[in-house]
């Protein structure tokens, strides 16, 4: 029975093969003698006419009838002056040729007869195109499985199994040449396909099953077949054969491994190989092969590294040169693009050009910082120095070729702009980096100003955004020190610099007079209130690093006092900018820090002993000035930049929350007074009295500014303060407080309520007038 199966096999195998050669050359040769016989046929029907009419000329037969022309009547012309002669007989004209058939590929199929146009691509793509494909790999695992039957059933020696294998690839190769035309062009690129893998694999097994072949041979054919691949698909144009062909080529290395380091001769041959496929890239315009290569040559590179880059010393100096030959390999990839003298769009660029340039770069000083960080870091910081200095190099190269684009450029000194600012976290300390970044991109703003670049400003922008996510690490985990206030602080100088810089690149956007975008017009407001709350967060933090310095309370105090000064300050550039961002920002901030003096401040204030006289005492005097600054909020924050609305709301709001934080802060100053030699209870019931009072005239007060000013809605608030002291003296006061504290409460609310309506009554018909 197993004597039966070779043959079998055979016929199975070899039947549909030499059926598909033989069908598709006869059917070939029959469209040829189809047009032959009509061409013979049109040619005599048009001789006999001619012969029939002497001189008529016979026109083609057209396929469809179509309406006559209406043909004018010809205007009579006068006789000539010269005699006539005799009629002479043109010479019929040569039978013209049919028209050649048009073969029918996939993916050319016509809709006709009203069909669906995108079922019959459908059906071409499904017919001419994936059948092939998958008879192709059909075809190629169908012999793997008869090879392997025969292999085990010991048919056949391996020197003959070898042979076997690399015939059916070279005969697949022969048939997929001679079916390379236009009307077989899928079908052939398969059985080259085939071709290809069944060398492959032949090759393979000569070397790693039977040992038939040493080393360096199998190499050396494995070379030769994917160059031979790699030239067919260049010069048929065929994109699958050009993908099996760079599969197989990276293969060869990992197929053949001899489990020794060998990386000069790993890293030449992937050199020579991604050269060529960059070269075929470029010449038939296949952007995926780029992408593969530069995978699979990555992919290699780590699994050499992580294998053999070990001892002691490890080889740096392979290790280095390599990764360096791929990078100027890849990093080229762009500039032969753009000498293809098509200006890349977003789109085209990013397809695989733009990844590559990005990824090969990163890829490069990931493996440099492998091999060189932390020994060599001084070497690792000349190496990123001269890694901008090369793109920046590559963009002045490629400036005038008309390939390059506005892209390529900014893709080019970005990643130039991005190898600088590695420089200085590699070399310096913590500290001399956001000196560093700083400076750095306060100059690339300052430079993009002066020459109108936007791509530039925006590089300074990130690396200034980079120095202070740096200097905010540095002050979040700089430990306490016990030197001078401030002076001795080892962040000062940083955060000096970093200060000077946004304050200078903020005044540069006001000064230039550039035409901004739309959304960098807010940049100006932002680096203005980043720089001041810079400074506000350092003095902060330092407050807190010196607990012996001051007590708690005061410390909280100076604390408030600090953030009040950063607000007043971005508060006094409101005017200046047009995009109301430091309206809101003062704004945000001035709540934040009077909720902080409200709560926060009030609560450690109690825990001082002695405690401090009222009024004249540190807390009294920050809310003071809190409540200032939100009335100056309110005469300055209702700028142009801001309609007409949020002006108003704007005034309320800030005259609202100063007037409510007043009297909180009164009211606090009221119960935080200390009362020396009265009993507690005593103590309770004269705080409570003087609250009282304290609303009465904090009311009597607010409606008299709001019968002076004529604003209605503070003395609705004063009203309705009165009937807040109101409730509180008849329900509290009267069941708490003593004889004497009840009196004085009744009396001062009445006098106060008497004295009010008086004023409210006499004023009415001024007020009347006012709001009419």
């Amino acid at each position: 029975m197993d004597g039966l199966l070779l043959p079998l096999a055979l016929l199975i195998l070899g039947v549909p093969l030499a059926g598909l050669f033989l069908g598709v050359a006869s059917r070939r040769r029959l469209h040829e003698l189809e047009a032959r016989i009509l061409a013979l046929e049109f040619t005599a029907a048009q001789l006999r006419e001619l012969a029939r009419r002497g001189f008529a000329p016979v026109t083609a037969p057209e396929p469809r009838p179509q309406a006559p022309t209406p043909v004018s009547e010809p205007r009579p012309v006068p006789p000539s002056p010269e005699p006539a002669t005799p009629p002479v007989f043109a010479q019929p004209p040569r039978p013209a040729a049919p028209a050649p058939s048009t073969p029918i590929t996939p993916g050319r199929i016509d809709a006709g007869n009203g069909e669906d146009l995108g079922w019959r691509r459908l059906e071409g793509a499904l017919g001419g195109t994936w059948l092939s494909r998958i008879g192709a790999l059909a075809v190629t695992v169908g012999i793997g499985f008869f090879l392997k039957y025969a292999f085990d059933s010991g048919w056949i020696q391996p020197a003959g199994r070898v042979a076997m294998g690399v015939a059916a690839g070279m005969a697949l190769l022969l048939a997929g040449e001679r079916l390379q035309r236009a009307a077989y062009r899928v079908p052939a690129q398969a059985l080259v396909a085939s071709g290809v893998a069944a060398l492959y694999l032949s090759v393979f097994a000569a070397y790693a099953f039977y040992q038939l072949i040493a080393q360096p041979v199998a190499f050396g054919f494995m070379v030769l077949v994917t160059a031979t691949a790699l030239a067919l698909a260049i010069h048929h144009d065929a994109r699958a054969i050009a993908v099996l062909a760079n599969l197989g080529g990276f293969l060869t290395p990992v197929l053949l491994s001899t489990n020794r380091d060998a990386a000069v001769a790993l890293f030449t041959y992937l050199a020579v190989l991604d050269a060529g496929m960059v070269a075929s890239a470029y010449w038939r315009r296949w952007p995926e092969l780029h992408v593969l290569s530069f995978t699979f040559t990555q992919l290699l590179y780590l699994a050499w590294f992580q294998r053999w880059y070990v001892g002691s010393p490890p080889p740096r100096g392979i290790a280095l040169i390599g990764a360096g030959v791929f990078f100027l390999l890849f990093s080229l990839v762009t500039v032969i693009e753009a000498a293809a003298r098509e200006r890349p769009t977003a789109q085209r660029l990013w397809q695989s050009a733009g990844v590559i340039a990005l990824a090969a770069p990163a890829a490069y000083f990931v493996a440099a910082r492998a091999v060189m960080w932390p020994e060599h870091a001084s070497w690792l910081a000349l190496l990123c120095l001269v890694l901008a200095a090369y793109y920046v190099g590559l963009a002045r190269a490629t400036l005038g070729a008309p390939g390059v684009g506005p892209l390529l450029l900014v893709v080019h000194g970005a990643i130039a702009l991005g190898f600088l600012t590695l420089t200085f976290p590699i070399q310096f300390a913590e500290h001399g980096t956001t000196i560093a970044w700083s400076v750095e991109g306060a100059a690339l703003v300052w430079g993009g100003l002066r020459l109108r670049s936007g791509p530039l400003r925006i590089g300074g922008l990130i690396v200034l955004a980079l120095g202070m996510a740096r200097w905010l690490m540095i002050v979040a985990d700089q430990p306490a020190h016990r030197g001078m206030f401030v002076a001795d602080d080892p962040a000062l100088v940083s955060t000096l610099v970093y200060i000077v810089a946004t304050a200078i690149v903020a005044r540069r956007y006001r000064t230039e007079g550039v035409r901004l975008t739309e959304p960098e017009t807010y940049v100006r407001p932002t680096l203005a209130a980043v720089s001041a709350a810079a400074a506000g967060l350092f003095l902060a933090t330092e407050l807190h690093r010196h607990p012996a310095l001051m007590s708690s309370a005061l410390r909280s105090v100076t604390t408030t006092l600090v953030w009040l000064a950063v607000a007043t300050l971005l508060l006094s550039l409101v005017r200046s900018d047009r995009t109301a961002t430091l309206v809101v920002v003062s704004g945000v901030m001035l709540a934040m820090v009077g909720l902080k003096a409200a709560l926060i401040d009030t609560a450690v204030w109690q825990s001082l002993t002695p405690a401090p006289p009222p009024l004249l005492n540190a807390r009294f005097g920050s809310g003071l000035l809190v409540a200032a600054a939100a009335a100056l909020y309110a005469r300055l924050a209702p700028t142009p930049a801001v309609s007409a609305v949020t002006q108003t709301q704007l005034r309320v709001g800030a005259v609202a929350f100063a007037a409510l934080f007043l009297l909180w802060h009164l009211s606090a100053e009221v119960m935080l007074a200390p009362l020396a030699g009265v009993a507690p209870g005593e103590m309770t019931m004269a705080r409570h009295m003087a609250l009282s009072i304290l609303w009465t005239l904090y009311a009597f007060a607010a409606m008299g500014v709001g019968i002076q000013r004529r604003v209605a809605a503070v003395r609705f608030g004063a009203m309705a303060l009165f009937g807040i002291v109101v409730i509180k003296v008849f329900l509290i006061d009267l069941a708490r407080l003593d004889a004497g504290y009840r009196i004085l409460s009744f009396l001062v609310l009445g006098a106060m309520l008497i004295v009010a309506s008086f004023m409210y009554t006499r004023f009415r018909e001024r007020l009347s007038a006012g709001a009419s």
